[in-house]
């Protein structure tokens, strides 16, 4: 079936009940169909014959492929098993005695040298996961038993094709629990468990070696690179999936819906578009209401093209624009022209939605579009966006021509920015954020806040905090009208206090090493910073005891502002902060961001490298954990160093010892070990 067919209902009901609910349904060997209802295991043969059996009581779920059949009896605690023969759906002279309410039941795949599945899975009431054979020699025999956390909703037993089964059970508390069955003794180990959302996990089977699993959201369970994964789908909240050839048969609601997966991997596990920009982006922000997005670009040694062709215009080599638009080559593909030491801008309003562009303004030549913010005036009702810009900017040593903060006001739908004024500085604006209902600018060493003019901002306060340049500025998120979180390009975080009174800016507390900063995110605490440098490392940082109990006593520290170093040196706060981990990540931490990746988990740590890597710091909470992932990183360091000979420690410590970390890509290799090296690392 292709994109765009038809498709309609069957006038046929091929000898199917429709005046009851069906619990299974699956063609069968010689071209019957079995249907199992509470009240009846049906199979419809062929030639139209039915044949029916009458369970003793209520069936509550069933499970069936092409040669058996497994339902589950009432609340009895017993299953009927069923095999064809010659034709014939017969049952079993026995029946599988559980010992507790069947809530769901899965058969094994079929291995392609046997007729029959060899294994059965059932969940029960008593929070258990039962695994039993159906070979014949030892029919409904028990073999193995798995605890789980709740009631199992749903349960699966899939062939990845990597040596054993997978047993996947969903449970009602929306968690999904996967495990390893040895497919001859019918063992269970490697359990694993995942929230998948508020709703019980429905799984659904689509291919031998794959499963969708349904909650919150749809996942697909599949292999990729030798490697189980669980990979959310970015669609609908759905109540059923079966396979269609290729495709998946969907029930979401009253809709029956047809879909294809394009692709799986790395790439498919978030919904991304790409939206083409003319020159490199250097930041953005997102209207409150609209969602549009204000873009600032910016290219360094390049001609804007409308400025290149005034510049053929002007010169003589063309007679009017037209031409000079005929003779510019596409940028797509040729690039835009050189102008070594110049710089082409833009502000542009973006539509994420369909990707339009719904404002430009290109800045004038030799503008280089630094930062921007949004920025809502106490004193005024609109929306406003700054954008800093410097002209002539030079990279090495840092200087600029002249610098200015460019402030647009959003338009009433929120769909564009109109230019109200530009105020001129004195140095480069490394950051801009809204502070105190005003406009708080980084601009080389010092803080700078202005409040809303007629003809410019209005500055209302100065101060020098950083020793070298500020690289960023970021809220505080406990006390946004008191402190701030400044980093410095060589002298790590600083936690800066402002004082209300004096309207200026002091700093309660800096860092006795040097850290060259490229991203850092405060913690929900408000005493402790993430960050990282340029030299490939992430830290935790946090404020002294001392500080947390008098910032509490005292939110304008006023206090604290007048302590005595402990340290010699110019220019140095009262306290340092205290190393809390340190860890080599080996690239540059380009952002830094705290949020939750499942409904209703626990916030993690998320951080991105220059090269292109997602990178996530789990926090653990229990002692127990710690110490088990200490010792199991200790043991794979040993018995398994790495192929290129260095070692793990030394590298994780390649610029400051690493500290209250564990490496978690070198535990996950503990599975692509061979069995000898597994147990040596066990034993220890």
């Amino acid at each position: 079936m292709g994109e765009g067919d038809d498709l309609a209902e069957a006038d046929d009901a091929l000898g199917l009940a429709l005046d009851e609910a069906t619990l299974a349904v699956c063609g069968v060997e010689g071209g019957g169909i079995v249907q199992v209802t509470p009240r009846a295991v049906r199979h419809v043969m062929s030639d139209g014959r039915v044949t029916e059996w009458a369970p003793p009581g209520v069936i509550s779920c069933a499970a069936v492929n092409a040669r058996q059949a497994v339902v589950a009896l009432g609340r009895s605690g017993e299953c009927a098993y069923f095999e064809m023969d010659s034709g014939v759906l017969r049952e079993h002279a026995e029946r599988l005695a559980v010992g507790s309410d069947v809530t769901c039941v899965a058969l094994a795949p079929i291995p392609a040298s046997r007729l029959l599945a060899p294994l059965v899975a059932v969940g029960c009431e008593d929070q258990t996961v039962r695994v039993h054979a159906l070979e014949p020699h030892r029919c409904l025999e028990a073999l193995s038993m798995q605890a789980v956390a709740d009631v199992a909703h749903s349960v699966a037993l899939v062939d990845h094709g990597l040596g054993d089964l997978t047993m996947y059970a969903g449970l009602r508390n929306g968690l999904l629990v996967r495990a390893q069955v040895d497919p001859v003794s019918g063992d269970v180990d490697d359990t694993r468990t995942r929230f998948l959302g508020a709703r019980p996990v429905q799984l659904c089977p689509t291919t031998s070696q794959s499963v969708v699993a349904l909650s919150a959201a749809p996942w697909l369970c599949h292999v990729q690179q030798g490697r189980v994964r669980a990979t959310p789908l970015s669609y609908d909240m759905l109540d059923y999936v079966a396979p269609l050839g290729d495709n998946l048969v969907c029930v979401a609601g009253a809709s029956l819906r047809i879909l294809s997966i394009d692709r799986l991997g790395a790439s498919a596990a978030l919904t991304c578009a790409s939206i083409p920009l003319a020159f490199t982006p250097r930041g953005f922000c997102v209207h409150d209401v609209t969602r549009y997005f204000a873009v600032i670009e910016a290219e360094h040694g390049r001609w804007a093209p409308a400025y290149y062709a005034a510049k053929l215009v002007e010169s003589g080599a063309v007679d009017n624009e037209d031409e000079a638009a005929q003779a510019l080559l596409p940028a797509e593909q040729f690039g835009l022209v050189r102008n070594a030491g110049g710089w082409a801008s833009l502000v542009r309003v973006l539509s994420p939605f369909d990707g339009e562009t719904q404002f430009l303004d290109e800045l004038p030549a030799g503008h280089a579009a630094v930062c921007l913010a949004p920025v809502r005036f106490a004193s005024d009702p609109h929306a406003y966006v700054a954008v800093g810009c410097a002209v002539g900017l030079r990279l090495r040593p840092r200087s600029c021509d002249a610098a200015s903060i460019r402030l647009y006001r959003w338009t009433g739908d929120g769909t564009g920015l109109e230019l109200v004024h530009v105020t001129p500085l004195d140095d480069v604006p490394q950051a801009l954020l809204e502070f105190n209902g005003m406009l708080l600018v980084a601009a080389g060493r010092g803080l700078a806040l202005f409040d809303m003019g007629i003809r410019r901002l209005l500055k209302k306060a100065q101060s020098a905090v950083a020793p070298h340049l500020i690289s960023s500025v970021h809220r505080h998120p406990t006390h946004p009208d008191n402190w701030l979180f400044v980093s410095d390009v060589q002298e790590s975080v600083l936690l800066v206090a402002f004082n209300q009174m004096a309207r200026a800016f002091h700093v309660i507390v800096d860092d006795s090493l040097p850290r060259h900063i490229t991203s850092m995110r405060a913690l929900e605490d408000g005493f402790t910073v993430v960050a990282g440098d340029k030299f490939g490392s992430i830290f935790v940082l946090r404020a002294p005891d001392a500080v947390v109990q008098s910032l509490d006593v005292d939110p304008t520290a006023a206090r604290l502002l007048y302590e005595k170093p402990k340290r010699a040196g110019a220019d140095v706060a009262a306290h340092c902060w205290q190393s809390v981990a340190e860890f080599h990540v080996g690239d540059i931490v380009t952002s830094i961001d705290v949020c939750a990746l499942a409904p209703h988990a626990r916030p993690v740590i998320l951080y991105t490298t220059l090269l292109g890597a997602v990178h996530v710091a789990v926090p653990m909470v229990s002692q127990s954990d710690v110490d088990f992932f200490l010792a199991l990183e200790a043991a794979i360091r040993k018995h398994c160093p790495p192929i290129s000979g260095r070692d793990h420690l030394a590298y994780r410590s390649s610029f400051m010892p690493v500290r209250s970390v564990v490496d978690g890509d070198l535990c996950e290799s503990f599975y692509l070990l061979t069995h000898e090296q597994r147990e040596l690392v066990s034993d220890t």
